[in-house]
């Protein structure tokens, strides 16, 4: 599978390794992008970071299908993902000098964790579906 279909395609499978390869890349991104934005551009971080995560919104939403789809599960597990990008998104916009979360950010919160943990176990943990599938053939 090429990089192009590997990030921008949601057909296909791909195994636990692929995609805990594209999460470690995924959050080292996250990271030094934030405190680069942080230190270059401190005032306008909570606007720019939204962006960039928009950007790699695609490739880690194709990339969790594709995992997905070597559960045997339809791309409409996807759904489990609304909550984290809305914290994702969310988060860095609210106001840098607030103190204490407002309780639809508790709840976009804990929601999101929930979510996560679902995700991690299913995607992350759990073996793909033996040989073929509805999806296709098993990963490399």
């Amino acid at each position: 599978m090429s990089i192009k279909e590997l990030l921008f395609s949601f057909q296909g499978r791909i195994g636990r390794k692929t995609y805990w390869a594209w999460n470690i890349v995924y959050y080292i991104s996250i990271l030094g992008f934030g405190v680069g934005i942080n230190k270059l551009f401190s005032a306008f971080s909570y606007i720019i970071l939204p962006v960039f995560l928009l950007i790699l919104l695609i490739p880690d939403l194709a990339i969790t299908t594709k995992r997905w789809h070597d559960r045997n599960k339809s791309i409409y597990w996807l759904a489990l993902n609304i909550p984290l990008i809305i914290g994702r998104i969310a988060t860095p916009m609210t106001n840098p000098d607030a103190q204490a979360a407002s309780t639809p950010q508790m709840l976009i919160a804990s929601v999101s964790l929930i979510c996560g943990v679902w995700i991690l176990v299913e995607c992350g943990f759990l073996k793909g579906t033996a040989g073929q599938n509805h999806y296709g053939p098993e990963p490399e």
